[in-house]
């Protein structure tokens, strides 16, 4: 009788592991599973979709909520979307505008690193810190001069940001100005108070590690005054 009864169970463990779903092999495509309301935000911010991004808050997600790389929404719509209409909505729904991702950039950093001007000035207007660096201590400035963005430059130093302030290897704005070519960065730079003799932690100078044809990297052109225009 026992034995009978074990030997039911045993066949009903089989009958159970027969009907289960099969191990998946390597490589083999997975059921989707459905979004949480979180990364329905998440990925409708990604994408600049603000009306689905806005459902999933009317429908209870978490507007604080980020992805794996620590980034919310309004920084996903600033930094992959590109978005100031979705970036306005989320901080009309009370998004902040300066919560860094686990890089410890921010959305004003992504901004400026992509020279997305319109979005850079919005978020220095609702006071977004200028000179927030992130883990490699680089701040928008950086970004903006690495990227060759002058007009993003020009804003960020109107709003006091600082031509000297180095990365954690020692690089500043304008030594990354000048390791890439941008001279007229490089110009903008020392007209606001970039110093040429700083060093890295190498200790060479921008013109030390100047691309060629970069004048104002090598002290080869006369240094211009700032403009008013450069200011605002």
């Amino acid at each position: 009788m026992r034995r009978t009864a074990v030997l039911g169970l045993a066949w009903l463990a089989i009958g159970r592991a027969a009907f289960a779903d099969p191990p998946l092999e390597i490589g083999a495509p997975r059921a989707p599973e459905r979004f949480t309301l979180e990364q329905r935000l998440l990925d409708a911010a990604r994408r600049g979709d603000a009306a689905t991004a806005l459902r999933a808050l009317d429908k209870g997600a978490a507007l604080d909520a980020k992805d794996e790389t620590g980034r919310d929404a309004l920084l996903l719509a600033a930094r992959d979307a590109g978005s100031l209409e979705l970036v306005k909505r989320l901080h009309a729904r009370g998004a902040a505008v300066d919560e860094p991702d686990a890089t410890g950039r921010a959305a004003l950093s992504w901004a400026t690193a992509d020279g997305r001007l319109e979005i850079a000035r919005w978020l220095v207007e609702r006071k977004a810190q200028v000179d927030r660096a992130d883990v490699d201590r680089r701040t928008p400035l950086f970004w903006a001069a690495a990227g060759g963005h002058v007009e993003v430059a020009r804003l960020l130093l109107g709003r006091s940001a600082d031509p000297n302030a180095p990365d954690r290897f020692g690089d500043t704005p304008l030594m990354v100005a000048c390791i890439r070519g941008q001279d007229t960065m490089a110009e903008l730079l020392l007209a606001r108070g970039a110093d040429p003799a700083r060093t890295n932690q190498e200790g060479k100078t921008p013109a030390e590690r100047a691309a060629p044809n970069t004048p104002h990297c090598l002290g080869q052109a006369p240094r211009s005054e700032a403009k008013p225009s450069e200011v605002e």
